[in-house]
């Protein structure tokens, strides 16, 4: 806050948080928020105060019902949230968001709040400038979570109806006036099949920006440079590109065959695929080492189309090309994503991926990685006697008889 103050008066623009250049903390902006969001008519989760001694929770708790949410008010990104079911996991859910705290150096401050079973959790992208002139743009749907981190991100919402839409539209002027936004904010909801709840905004600009940027053709950061040194908006809506729709993949070191424990370790080789309408960003390749002590994310993938079924076709085709060897990564597991049933037919339920028995059926739907170099292995010999490759390589990418023959000979020595 100091800092934002002594730029201001040597006229530099500080692009942080509205609460920062308010001087408001952590703790008294999420007070804020809510009180904010319930003059806007919008509801919020049952919930405690923020308190910085602990040993008041468990009435707390009691108060609200569980299952609930162990949280700090800066939590984002999975840090510093956990759920507790029942009194007994309550002590270890704080416990460990007030060491997460501590390491990312955040106010060791907790809140309760009232969790929601299977909600969908649906952000709007707001612009704003110092002028109150806002735009609104495309949902993002950042439902499918593992351990309250987005894998996987629509846009727009397929789940999101005409009319849940249309409502949060309504509210979105008032909050937004009342909030008092310069630049971009991330305002997010849980969305059920009967209820709306405001959940936090965010005003820094989000890891899946990008997705914004690709379905809109408007540049976020570029925006939010403009609004923070005094411009006006200058966006009109009908000139923002609105159709079509993108998804969106983090793709961590991580290994989902032993619970998604971190694979940090040397990049043996790094293969990006390409392809219309695909984006991918990562700040690593070939050689680099993926380090136990930072962030879990290696790259970021995109894909662009008309249509959703188009989207996921394409982002299906990138994630078959992209390579990555030395590490386990997440990728066997968001290609089954992909493919599960539930996901294409819209019938996935919000946040499920914090449930095991989800895991290992997403996993039952596509092949390891040993299976997929057995597989290959067994490819190239028959592509090595075989005349008919084309025939070969037809049958091995619609999973014929090269599967099969793996299937047959998983003791196969080489």
């Amino acid at each position: 806050m100091e800092l934002s103050k002594s730029l201001a008066e040597h006229g530099i623009a500080f692009i942080a948080p509205t609460r920062l250049a308010k001087g408001r903390s952590t703790t008294e902006n999420k007070k804020f928020l809510n009180e904010i969001a319930i003059k806007a008519g919008i509801a919020v989760l049952p919930h405690s105060a923020v308190f910085i001694d602990t040993s008041v929770l468990p009435e707390e708790a009691k108060n609200i019902g569980y299952p609930l949410m162990v949280k700090a008010p800066a939590a984002s990104g999975g840090r510093c949230i956990r759920e507790a079911k029942s009194e007994k996991e309550l002590q270890t859910a704080i416990d460990s968001v007030l060491r997460q705290c501590e390491r990312f150096g955040y106010e060791k401050s907790i809140y309760l709040e009232k969790t929601l079973t299977y909600p969908r959790v649906i952000s709007f992208p707001v612009l704003c400038d110092k002028n109150g002139k806002s735009m609104v743009f495309p949902e993002l749907d950042g439902s499918i979570q593992f351990r309250f981190r987005r894998l996987l991100v629509e846009s727009p919402s397929p789940y999101l109806s005409k009319e849940a839409r249309g409502k949060i539209m309504s509210m979105l002027p008032a909050l937004i006036d009342g909030l008092g936004i310069v630049g971009y904010a991330s305002i997010d909801f849980f969305v059920t099949e009967n209820d709306i709840y405001f959940i936090d905004v965010k005003e820094t600009v989000q890891h899946f920006h990008g997705v914004t940027n690709l379905l809109t053709g408007v540049d976020i950061l570029r925006e939010q440079i403009r609004l923070h040194s005094g411009d006006s908006l200058a966006l009109q809506k009908d000139g923002i590109r609105s159709d079509g729709s993108v998804i969106a993949l983090n793709i961590d070191a991580m290994d989902p065959y032993n619970h998604f424990a971190p694979s940090p370790g040397k990049i043996e080789r790094m293969f990006f695929p390409y392809g219309e309408g695909i984006v991918v960003q990562s700040p690593f390749v070939s050689g680099d080492t993926v380090s136990q002590n930072y962030e879990s994310v290696l790259a970021k993938i995109m894909a662009y189309a008309g249509t959703r079924e188009k989207a996921i076709s394409n982002m299906e085709s990138a994630l078959s090309n992209f390579r990555i060897e030395g590490i386990s990564t997440t990728l066997p597991f968001l290609r089954g994503v992909l493919k599960h049933p539930d996901f294409l037919n819209l019938k996935w339920t919000g946040m499920h991926m914090a449930y095991e028995s989800r895991i290992q059926e997403v996993l039952e739907n596509v092949n390891s990685p040993e299976e997929e170099e057995q597989a290959a292995l067994i490819a190239a010999l028959a592509l090595s006697t075989d005349s008919n490759a084309s025939t070969i390589m037809a049958n091995a990418e619609h999973g014929g008889f090269l599967w099969a023959m793996f299937k047959g000979n998983r003791k196969l020595q080489y």
